[in-house]
């Protein structure tokens, strides 16, 4: 009988080992891959369509939407029409903004805008764009001239608007100003300088308020996550640490180290 056992016993042990062995490659063969001979890569405009920041879609899938140096956001409808102009800031001047990418030491962004963030609300129709050096503006559907809706908070300007997201749910609007001290041009010294003087806000479109959610952010970069409404996540550039706060009752922002994923967009 204790024979019996044993052989029982080395003989589930075996299975379990075998079972261990094979497990981590069924396991992968579940796991989803992305076909990359299905991806697509879309060439801008030449001339001033350089500079792709990010990309959106609108709620009818439409798309996608991208800004850039130029101080436009274009819209890709297809092979066949292409790209074409959605949107552009109230300052925006297709002479000027042409005749400033001629002319040597002129700061085309500060002049044309330069939007980075771009995210629908997709109830509404609504796109909000983080301008650089403009602040957080509006277009509605059919886009045309945006609408500047925030370019100071707390009596202190906008420096450097990076990154936006919507709440699908309430319509509020999450983004971000990378610092107080220095804009987009000069980018570089935001990192050098190790600024911590970035912020991360709310505009509620229902009253126009503005909140602020975190203070005394190191480069917060790219679009904060809104779609769980519950924690929003800010990354800074080249760093693996994301600082992250409560989005149905703002809090304090607690940093944790996690993995970050990049996508690449290129002209």
């Amino acid at each position: 009988m204790g024979c019996a056992m044993s052989r029982l016993a080395k003989m589930t042990t075996a299975l379990v080992i075998i079972v261990m062995l094979f497990l981590p490659s069924a396991m992968a063969a579940t796991v989803p891959s992305i076909d990359h001979t299905k991806s697509q890569r879309i060439p801008l405009p030449g001339g001033s369509g350089r500079g792709p920041e990010s990309v959106a879609f609108d709620g009818q899938g439409q798309g996608p939407y991208s800004g850039v140096s130029d101080g436009r956001v274009l819209k890709w409808n297809g092979d066949e029409l292409g790209w074409t102009t959605y949107t552009y800031s109230p300052d925006y001047k297709t002479d000027k903004c042409t005749l400033a990418a001629l002319t040597p030491g002129t700061n085309r962004e500060t002049l044309c805008g330069r939007p980075l963030g771009l995210q629908f609300h997709h109830k509404t129709g609504d796109l909000y764009i983080a301008d650089a050096y403009k602040g957080l503006m509006r277009v509605g559907p059919g886009g045309g001239e945006a609408t500047v809706l925030v370019d100071q908070v707390n009596d202190i300007p906008l420096r450097f608007t990076n990154g936006v997201d919507v709440d699908q749910i309430t319509g509020q609007v999450y983004f971000t100003d990378s610092s107080m001290n220095y804009d987009r041009s000069q980018h570089e010294l935001v990192t050098n300088t190790h600024d911590t003087t970035g912020r991360l806000m709310m505009y509620d479109p229902q009253t126009a308020d503005v909140s602020v959610l975190q203070t005394n952010m190191a480069y917060p970069n790219g679009s904060p996550s809104a779609t769980t409404r519950h924690t929003l996540w800010s990354r800074p550039p080249d760093r693996a640490s994301c600082s992250g706060t409560g989005s149905e009752a703002p809090r304090q922002a607690q940093q944790s180290l996690l993995p970050t994923n990049r996508a690449t967009l290129t002209t």
